[in-house]
């Protein structure tokens, strides 16, 4: 079960490459939603 496989670290490498497109897209949405909410309270003052 402990023997290392190329599948397994082929999966782990696409994981990690998932989770941080995840994380990129999530910070863009971030990004996005307080560039709203800056032009927001600009336009409020």
């Amino acid at each position: 079960m402990a023997a290392k496989t190329p599948m397994s670290e082929h999966d782990r490498r696409r994981r990690r490459a998932l989770i941080v497109f995840q994380i990129f897209v999530y910070g863009c949405l971030i990004a996005m939603f307080l560039i709203q909410l800056q032009m927001l309270f600009v336009k409020d003052w």
